[in-house]
């Protein structure tokens, strides 16, 4: 049964240490340990999950990257909507000017009545037509000025967000580079560490040692029922006799070669 630390003697103690050590002290061990604890996690965390989590961060900044593109097309477009615009507005001002200084030739000529297309005007008509001109004129004068400024505005903003986008997809391309390097190195070392790796296996070494030994006592016992098959299928061993001619009359005939012999018997 697993008896549980009541909460109140862990905050004891964790309140005797605070005032023992100080709050600085013991804060600077909870940040040293927790150091420790992180540096311990990332040492042992393979290289190669690490390159996989670079490549998902990557990855993950992908979406984001086409986000920025897309405002950034959008401004473009918007932009170049506001130069044409401008454009023609500005034509048309020109346009408008052109027609108010007729109208203005016109009048300087002091007559009653003017004729335009065709038409026969008094002269209180076109004063309060050119009146009408150029109130509509400042107007849209003022519209443009205001557009104009706008695209500045808008173009400062769409140069600004490029040159954002453009370092962050810098980042990002170097950051990719350096990922695909990464893992080349690492694919390098791991084949030098297979390499230079020496990995002796001591019981398949046992194994072919005892192996070889069994070998060799069958080849030897093999050899040793051959020998037996050739001595049973021989003559019988005889002991030879190697002892002098003399020792062996002695040996057969005994006393009788003491005695001299007896020559006549012959004769």
């Amino acid at each position: 049964m697993q008896i549980k630390t009541p909460w109140w003697i862990v905050a004891g103690v964790g309140i005797l240490v605070v005032g023992s050590l100080g709050v600085a002290t013991t804060w600077s061990y909870i940040k040293t340990g927790w150091r420790k604890v992180g540096q311990s996690i990332r040492e042992a965390t393979p290289i190669a999950f690490d390159l996989e989590r670079l490549n998902s961060e990557l990855k993950d900044l992908e979406p984001e990257i086409r986000r920025n593109m897309q405002v950034v097309a959008q401004l473009e477009v918007e932009t170049e909507n506001l130069e044409q615009d401008i454009a023609r507005m500005e034509k048309e001002q020109t346009q408008a000017l052109a027609e108010m200084k007729k109208l203005r030739e016109a009048l300087g000529q002091g007559k009653s009545e003017y004729q335009f297309a065709g038409q026969v005007y008094k002269r209180s008509d076109v004063e309060a037509d050119l009146a009408r001109r150029m109130d509509n004129y400042q107007i849209r004068q003022a519209d443009l000025e205001a557009k104009k400024q706008l695209l500045a505005e808008r173009q400062r903003h769409l140069d600004s967000a490029k040159k954002k986008v453009d370092a962050y997809r810098q980042q990002y391309d170097q950051l990719k580079l350096k990922a695909e390097s990464l893992a080349g190195q690492l694919k390098t070392l791991e084949a030098s560490q297979a390499v230079g790796t020496v990995a002796i296996d001591q019981s398949r070494l046992g194994r072919a040692k005892e192996l070889a030994k069994e070998i060799e006592t069958r080849i030897r016992v093999a050899q040793r029922m051959l020998e037996h098959e050739q001595n049973a299928q021989g003559e019988i061993p005889v002991e030879v006799d190697d002892r002098p001619v003399t020792e062996r009359f002695d040996a057969m005939f005994g006393d009788q070669a003491d005695k001299p012999a007896d020559v006549n018997q012959g004769t």
